[in-house]
C-alpha cells in the first residue's frame, strides 16, 4: 500500500477566498456534508475506508491520529508518550487529520449518486 508523501498544502489553496476580497482566506465554498453512517454507509465499510486512509500515512502522522482520535489521549500523554513538542504535534495532527478528511471526500464524491451527501434518498 502507498505511503502519501508530502506533496505541498494540505487543503487546496484554491479552495479559500483569495486576498483583497471580503473574508479572504475564508472557504469559497463549504465541503459537501457527508452523508449520515447509519443511513447511507454500512459501518464496516466507513471503518474500511478510515483504515485505509490512517495505513496511507507516514507513520508518525500515523501515530499521533491514532493517540488521539482512536484511543483518545490528551495531548499533553501524546507529548509524553512520543517525546515531541506541542506544536510538532499540532502539526501532525493537522495534516493527518486533512489527509483522512480528503481521502473520504473523495470516497464519497466517487460512490454512486443516491449514495452521495447530496442526494436526499427520501425524494427517489
Amino acid at each position: 500500500m502507498p505511503m502519501r508523501e508530502h506533496a505541498g498544502p494540505t487543503v487546496d489553496r484554491n479552495r479559500f477566498r483569495g486576498p483583497g476580497g471580503p473574508y479572504a482566506g475564508h472557504w469559497r465554498e463549504f465541503p459537501a456534508s457527508w452523508p449520515s453512517l447509519e443511513q447511507q454507509m454500512p459501518a464496516d465499510e466507513m471503518r474500511f475506508q478510515v483504515a485505509d486512509a490512517l495505513a496511507r500515512l507516514p507513520d508518525r502522522e500515523r501515530v499521533v491520529i491514532i493517540l488521539r482520535d482512536v484511543e483518545g489521549h490528551t495531548p499533553a500523554d501524546v507529548y509524553s508518550i512520543l517525546n515531541i513538542s506541542a506544536k510538532e504535534q499540532r502539526l501532525l495532527l493537522h495534516r493527518a487529520r486533512a489527509f483522512v478528511r480528503a481521502r473520504l471526500e473523495e470516497y464519497f464524491n466517487t460512490r454512486p449518486p443516491t449514495l452521495r451527501p447530496d442526494s436526499d434518498p427520501e425524494r427517489t
